[in-house]
């Protein structure tokens, strides 16, 4: 590419993006204490619960429908309101409060599923929670962008990811395994109200260290800018940068049938393939582990070659989820499913925030991120909809296990022809090396 079509590139509309690079301040071992810490915090929290929120639905006799609106609602409010608390973030030019209230409250709604005797109630239960995750969303998006340096920003997002995953093992573990084995395959709803105690007393703790940190932007002696809080202005400015843009519309597109299954995949584990509350919990802790062992790799490799060829192998890779889950006729057979999908889409996960970092400007971070969030959970809304209620529109002529074979085959097909959507994207910055360095690099080492 020639210095002349680089420039054109980067051009985004009106906008220059070349603040994206800029450091509010120095990225110390404060900031990282902070950030890590509440990812694994989160995390646990999160898997103290999540994973057997769909299998109580289903005791309590969820159909796929209701299924489908319990994720969908999920999907939804986890990020509808992003837009504003992002903006407001931005206004405040502040991103911990935002961060450290929603951490401390989001499980607590959760605490309702003790008392619950209808699956629709915990439509109800699921809207609230994800509502106030969603406070912090794009505060969290936009410190990292604020914090990380330009060429390292895989790596720390990696790192961040390392230690959700861990967290969520840990969780997992403690939920599935460890009480599964004590007490049996125990009614979890019984029990619920003891993680969900445990979550919070560790999100609490989690965000103690934010105590020792300043905020990125109050760090700069740049002159405060002020940021105008018109929703529709920003909007107009946000889609003024084209590559965001154009990240946005595939995140879209993808976004829509990579939730489609998502329900789906409940309902073949427990009510085609009967898992228990502890085959449940192996599955969540394999997926977990094997990022952990591979995400590391993934991230300091797409500092090294870039962001874009990583994001579509990922997503790639995701078409042959829901395909294998059309063979399994045992649990142990999702087993492997498990290792080898996460083995392989675990090296471009980070790639795929990172690029939103290289393409964001860091003070404008909330804004951004908080329309992706929304907009993309519009799609993950739909999409979750669509899956659970085509699933129970084919129950008509089919029985369930036909049926969820013929969805997770259209769902195969659109996520893999999706996938090469990613391929248009352009790199927003060079990387020292092209992935034909790095296959050379190989094959010398081989004859070495």
């Amino acid at each position: 590419m020639s210095d002349s079509q680089n420039d054109q590139e980067h051009q985004i509309g009106e906008q220059d993006i070349t603040d994206s690079t800029h450091d509010a301040g120095e990225f110390t071992k404060k900031d990282e204490i902070a950030l890590y810490s509440r990812s694994i915090a989160t995390s646990i929290n999160s898997g103290l619960v999540q994973p057997f929120v769909s299998m109580i639905a289903l005791r309590l006799g969820a159909t796929a429908g209701i299924l489908g609106w319990i994720q969908a609602v999920a999907n939804l409010l986890s990020t509808f309101l992003d837009p504003i608390f992002g903006r407001i973030s931005d206004k405040l030019r502040r991103r911990i409060p935002f961060i450290v209230i929603s951490t401390i409250t989001w499980s607590i709604p959760y605490i309702f599923l003790y008392w619950v005797k209808a699956p629709e109630l915990i439509i109800i239960i699921v809207a609230c929670v994800n509502i106030l995750l969603s406070l912090g969303n794009p505060a969290w998006g936009a410190l990292q962008n604020e914090l990380f340096p330009a060429n390292i920003r895989a790596k720390l997002t990696g790192r961040v990811f390392w230690f959700s995953s861990f967290g969520s093992m840990i969780a997992t573990l403690f939920t599935g395994v460890i009480l599964t084995i004590a007490f049996g395959d125990i009614d979890f709803q019984k029990y619920i109200l003891i993680p969900i105690c445990i979550g919070i007393v560790i999100s609490v703790l989690g965000i103690l260290p934010f105590k020792n940190i300043k905020e990125p932007l109050a760090r700069t002696r740049e002159v405060q800018v002020k940021v105008d809080i018109n929703m529709f202005e920003s909007l107009k400015a946000v889609f003024k940068n084209k590559l965001f843009t154009k990240y946005l519309i595939i995140s879209c597109i993808y976004a829509l049938f990579w939730s489609f299954a998502w329900p789906l995949f409940s309902i073949k584990q427990v009510n085609v393939l009967d898992a228990s509350s502890l085959e449940i919990a192996i599955l969540e802790i394999i997926f977990a582990l094997t990022t952990v062992l591979f995400i590391t790799f993934g991230a300091k490799l797409s500092d090294k070659i870039g962001r874009i060829k990583l994001i579509f192998f990922s997503r790639f890779c995701m078409a042959i989820f829901p395909l294998l889950y059309i063979f399994a006729t045992e649990i142990w057979h999702l087993y492997l499913v498990h290792v080898i999908v996460a083995s392989l889409i675990t090296f471009g996960i980070t790639s795929a925030q990172a690029y939103l970092l290289d393409i964001i400007p860091p003070k404008e971070s909330g804004t951004y991120f908080g329309f992706f969030t929304m907009i993309t959970g519009i799609f993950f809304f739909v999409g979750s909809l669509m899956g659970g209620y085509l699933v129970e529109g084919l129950q008509n002529w089919y029985t369930l296990a036909e049926s969820l074979t013929i969805v997770f085959i259209i769902v195969a097909s659109v996520r893999f022809s999706t996938s090469f959507l990613f391929l248009t994207l352009k790199e927003y910055k060079k990387f020292p090396y092209s992935f034909g360095d790095l296959i050379k690099s190989i094959k010398f080492r081989k004859k070495g």
